[in-house]
This record gives structure tokens, sequence and C-alpha cells, in this order.
């Protein structure tokens, strides 16, 4: 990539950035009442995405400030983006533009209860899968998701004398979710849902309220079978 070509394709990734910010923050066209910086640092408190890209923004607006007020009619910079910087700039554009959907990254085939099956089955799933939440469906839809907290406020409401006796194969979900709190700690996504608004549906809960799964259908609804299941590990690791 030439010095020259460097130059053209990080200003355009720059403009192109800039003009979507506007539209985020329903800038009209011919009056636009903010700086990039400033643009950067409205959408960086909107967009829990954009906050990931602010840093590298604020520079990569400084930088083309130099670009543009210091360039003379013979094509000579007083500073030019290496080729890493002009690529890490496309690709925080295309994360910008075409931001990336729930669907395929969290497609899985999800493991659900009806509330007449046994404790028993659900610990063969427990120990067979690993899961700690499994969504429980009935005949009109869901109705609710049983966690492993659940499960064990159920089992100390039990306790006697500090020994725990029950038929396993004689208690249904439906009676261990009746005492699980945050067996409506769920929300639900259609498949064409972004990850980032996923990811902002956690950072806005507080502990007190913190969703348990964001369960994913195919439009969306509570009625629907589920088709991916996303936990807060799952949005925590795409920060690593």
């Amino acid at each position: 990539m030439t010095e020259s070509e460097r130059v053209d394709r990080f200003a355009a990734a720059y403009n192109r950035i800039d003009h979507a910010l506007s539209d985020l923050l329903d800038e009209e066209p011919r009056r636009r009442r903010h700086s990039f910086a400033a643009k950067v640092r409205i959408a960086s408190r909107r967009k829990k995405r954009f906050h990931r890209f602010a840093d590298f923004l604020l520079e990569v607006g400084e930088l083309r400030n130099a670009i543009v007020h210091n360039r003379t009619a013979d094509e000579m910079f007083i500073a030019v983006p290496n080729e890493e910087t002009v690529l890490d700039l496309e690709r925080i554009e295309q994360r910008m533009l075409d931001p990336e959907r729930v669907i395929p990254r969290f497609q899985r085939k999800v493991l659900t209860l009806s509330p007449d099956q046994s404790l028993a089955d659900t610990w063969n799933l427990v120990q067979d899968s690993g899961y700690s939440r499994f969504p429980v469906y009935g005949k009109e839809g869901f109705v609710g998701l049983l966690t492993s907290n659940g499960f064990t406020r159920w089992c100390a409401g039990r306790l006697k004398g500090g020994r725990l006796e029950i038929d396993a194969s004689a208690v249904s979900v439906a009676e261990v979710l009746a005492v699980d709190s945050r067996r409506d700690r769920v929300a639900f996504v259609s498949r064409e849902a972004l990850v980032d608004d996923v990811d902002d549906m956690y950072s806005q809960r507080g502990d007190a309220g913190r969703l348990e799964a964001v369960i994913i259908t195919e439009h969306g609804k509570r009625h629907e079978r589920p088709i991916g299941l996303i936990c807060a590990s799952d949005i925590a690791a795409l920060e690593d």
C-alpha cells in the first residue's frame, strides 16, 4: 500500500465513520453541530460498542486533522497513517456499520425442560451437559428459567436436621421453579438482534435485576422454541 493509498483509504474510512456517527446522533447533513471528537464521546456514552473504539477514534481524529490541515499541493503530508492503522480503522468501520448479529455466533442446541419433568431428569441433564440454566417450556410456551440458584433454594427449604432426603423422581421441575427468584430474569431477542444490543441489555441492569439469560428465538417471541442462549459470561468472553 503506497503512502498516497494509505492516506486515501484512511480518509475514506474516517468520512464514512463520521457520517455514521452523525446519523446516530440524528444530525441533519447540512447542520453538523458536533466535531468528530465530540460525536465519538457522545456515541461512546450511548452505545457500548462505540466505547470500545473511542480512544482509537479520538487519535484517528487528531491524525486526520494533521493530514488535512497540513497537506501541500504536491501531495506532501506532515503525517501519514501506517498500514496497520488504516486496516484497524477499516475493521472498526465494518463493525460499526455492519455490526454482528446474535446468529450465527450464539446459535446452539438449547436444552429445555417441561414443567412436569422430574428433578431426576434435571440432574441427569446437569451432569451430562454441565449447564446451570435451563429454559422451561409448557404447552403455551416459555414458563421460566430453572437455575442452579433456584435449585439451591429449593433444597435449602427441605433441609431437616442438616440432612436432605428427597425422592428426585417424585419432584417436578414446576415445584423447583416456583421457588426460583430468578426464573423471570430472562429477555428474548430475535435472530436478527445485534450482539452489541444484548451487551447493552446486560450492562444496563444493576446487580439486583441482573439478567440470567437472553434467549434467542426466530422472532424474539416467548412462545417460540429457542435457537440460542446468551449468558453474561458469553458477553464477557467477547471483551477478552
